[in-house]
């Protein structure tokens, strides 16, 4: 083994000791601190582990993200999570939130650490958003997060306290980095923002629930036992993860005494939003007509009503095989016959 291999090994991926007291066990746990160098690279490495954003999910208490989703990720279907508006607010705004904090805290030393943190054996990683130096505690990590003020107020407690999911993620963050403690950071976006800290105390009984939590969901993995979905929002997930029909397979529900109750509860539904949709087409139809060839209307006081013709640009809609779910409702037919 050549000399270069082992120095080019060495700076990929650095292993550091990390001793954590859990209650009254002292646990020592392998840290690899791995630079990032492209984010190909980067996305690999966070496939293999389960990573602190995704610690809510665990908990059940992250808004956007669902432990079956996690789950069958981690057991080999693939996703293709789709750029947003929201996404794209955090990558930019993500400086500027180090740049608010740097400001009202003049006396720590900010550092985006481009690292990625795992422990191989139980198999948490995460990529800390920032460090915090110049504390007299120690080393600090700080989770940046750019927030609507409605949702500061509400899920914020107006800055009193994080949300739970954050506050998990940012503990499993200073956990792995072995920070002194953690801060989260909300940039409140309007037309005049402000940034909000919050801070995040290590905790040794939350972290061990944190480390037994991520252990048990891989094992739940190993055994293929899947997590009772959240048919609320897991549309993408269910889809994804049968995409295809077995040919002539049939599947047996006659012994799920809730489903017709559902099916039911589905038809009459169903009813009253064709019945919902057929009226709010009649007051249209009638809008229309009195309106006759006028662009807008007026004397509504609380109402803007146009009628206007608006281009649109044609596009062409790339074939696509989805599973088409139908049901239709035949108890009628049978009642008849």
């Amino acid at each position: 083994m050549s000399l270069l291999f082992v120095i080019v090994t060495i700076i990929k991926v650095i292993k550091v000791i990390k001793v954590i007291k859990v209650t009254s066990v002292t646990a020592v746990i392998m840290i690899e601190q791995r630079p990032i160098t492209d984010p190909e690279t980067w996305l690999a490495w966070r496939r293999q582990d389960v990573t602190a954003s995704w610690i809510g999910a665990l908990f059940g208490c992250d808004p956007n993200k669902t432990i079956l989703r996690l789950y069958a990720e981690k057991s080999g279907t693939e996703f293709v999570d789709k750029d947003n508006k929201f996404m794209r607010r955090g990558r930019w705004l993500e400086p500027a939130v180090a740049k608010a904090v740097g400001e009202l805290r003049p006396e720590w030393r900010i550092e985006a650490p481009s690292v990625y943190l795992r422990d191989p054996e139980i198999r948490i990683g995460a990529t800390p958003d920032f460090y915090i130096h110049d504390d007299p505690r120690g080393l600090g990590v700080l989770q940046a997060k750019t927030v609507d003020p409605w949702i500061f107020k509400r899920d914020w407690d107006e800055g009193r306290e994080p949300p739970l999911w954050i506050t998990l993620q940012t503990l499993s963050e200073a956990m792995l980095a072995g920070a002194a403690f953690g801060v989260a950071a909300a940039l409140t976006v309007e037309s005049a923002m402000d940034c909000v800290l919050c801070p995040v105390p290590r905790n040794a009984v939350a972290e061990a629930k944190i480390i037994a939590t991520v252990r048990s969901f891989w094992a739940m993995v190993a055994r293929g036992e899947e997590p009772e979905p959240d048919f609320a929002r897991d549309t993408d997930v269910i889809k994804a993860m049968n995409p295809r029909e077995v040919t002539g397979k049939g599947a047996d529900l006659s012994g799920n005494n809730q489903l017709p109750e559902l099916l039911d509860e589905r038809a009459r539904r169903m009813a009253r939003i064709k019945d919902d949709e057929a009226h709010c087409e009649m007051v249209e139809n009638e809008v229309r007509y009195l309106m006759k060839d006028a662009e807008f209307v007026t004397g509504l006081d609380g109402w803007r009503i146009t009628n206007k013709v608006e281009p649109r640009t044609g596009y062409t809609v790339p074939p696509k095989k989805p599973r088409i779910l139908r049901i239709l409702d035949r108890r009628q037919k049978q009642t008849k016959e």
